[in-house]
């Protein structure tokens, strides 16, 4: 039988995921975290191809795009589905965080472009 104590932790642990599944529900869905991933990835691909960038720079979008690529395929898998909400929610404010940032140096890039030389 179960210890009262080791019920009680797995029980506040299930109670966690819950509110936590409940809070951020679509957000952190394997479906919401692939779209999340799709979009990045796009992103990523099209700044590669319309935004004059450093050789670094460049290197870092294409590897950036085929992260993305492989997170989607992740997505899909049973592994992904039994990740805890923490760290789905991390995953999760990790890609918008990326995006945010790849979407500003897009738009620096895209403005030192645009100035007379």
């Amino acid at each position: 039988a179960m210890g009262m104590a080791r019920f009680w932790r797995r029980f506040r642990f299930f109670w966690h995921e819950f509110r936590k599944r409940r809070k951020y529900g679509a957000a952190i869905r394997p479906e919401g975290i692939r779209s999340q991933a799709e979009e990045l990835g796009h992103l990523a691909e099209l700044a590669g191809r319309s935004v004059p960038l450093a050789g670094l720079e460049a290197r870092h979008l294409a590897e950036l795009a085929q992260a993305m690529a492989h997170l989607v395929e992740m997505t899909r898998t049973a592994d992904f589905c039994r990740l805890s909400a923490d760290r789905r929610l991390a995953l999760h404010d990790n890609l918008r965080e990326a995006r945010e940032k790849l979407l500003a140096s897009v738009q620096k890039a895209g403005l030192a472009s645009e100035k007379p030389q």
